[in-house]
């Protein structure tokens, strides 16, 4: 999970937003043992014994990795060593990795019904798993030491978007914090261009994390997006140091 922490300033707001990042980190690392060592001047094979056959088969309903042929496979555990020895098991050498390119993200001095953005990357390497979610959720409204908030957009008026549903926001009159999804692993019919945005969901209202990336399936490269962050504040917004915490949870399948 990442915590940002967000930051502004009225009449000349500075807006700043710290991310302190945290991930689920898959990593399993069997002690390896070789039995058969198999050279050629054009390969070098090592396996614990010779199988008839191994791998991943998939279909509609399904996906299966198997080891057949092996004297013994499965997982032997005993003290000072784990052994997994079948096909199966390779799949658990690889973590799953999740990375966010800024933690500290500032918005800078607002300037009333002018809007103030800030962006970074969220990255995730799928590894073993086959497939992920990453979700996110503040703590609360951006807010000021006097409790004084910025409110969350509603995007703009002909257009109103929602927690899970993103939509135009332009209007220099339509006041709030949001975000705009752009990149790997989006949901693009959600998030169309660089115009739509949501608000975030706020654990003091109640809300739930939501989705901002996902994939079904394994894969060997890293996905990337970008969030980019969009605060619009009016005349009358209390001046003050407006700040909150918006954790991103990267959740691995298998």
């Amino acid at each position: 999970m990442s915590i940002i922490k967000l930051s502004s300033l009225t009449n000349h707001i500075p807006i700043r937003l710290l991310l302190l990042s945290s991930f689920l980190t898959l990593l399993l690392s069997p002690t390896l043992s070789l039995a058969d060592n198999l050279r050629s001047p054009g390969y070098e094979i090592r396996m614990s014994t010779i199988n008839v056959t191994g791998g991943r088969k998939e279909s509609g309903g399904y996906t299966l990795t198997d080891t057949v042929g092996q004297t013994v496979q499965g997982q032997f555990d005993s003290t000072g060593y784990t052994i997994k020895a079948g096909f199966q098991y390779i799949h658990t050498l690889v973590p799953f990795t999740f990375t966010i390119s800024d933690l500290d993200i500032d918005l800078g001095y607002l300037i009333p019904n002018a809007a103030s953005t800030a962006s970074h990357n969220l990255s995730v390497r799928v590894g073993s798993a086959f497939g992920y979610g990453v979700s996110a959720i503040a703590d609360h409204p951006l807010q000021n030491a006097s409790a004084a908030q910025i409110p969350d957009t509603s995007c703009n008026p002909a257009t109103p978007c929602t927690l899970n549903d993103a939509n135009i926001w332009t209007s220099t009159t339509s006041y709030g914090f949001g975000y705009n999804m752009a990149g790997d692993d989006v949901n693009i019919t959600d998030f169309v261009d660089s115009t739509y945005f949501r608000p975030f969901p706020s654990a003091s209202f109640g809300h739930s994390p939501v989705t901002v990336m996902s994939r079904t399936g394994s894969a060997n490269d890293t996905s990337t997006a970008t969030v980019t962050y969009k605060v619009l504040v009016d005349a009358t917004q209390e001046s003050g140091q407006y700040t909150n915490i918006i954790q991103y949870i990267a959740t691995p399948s298998f």
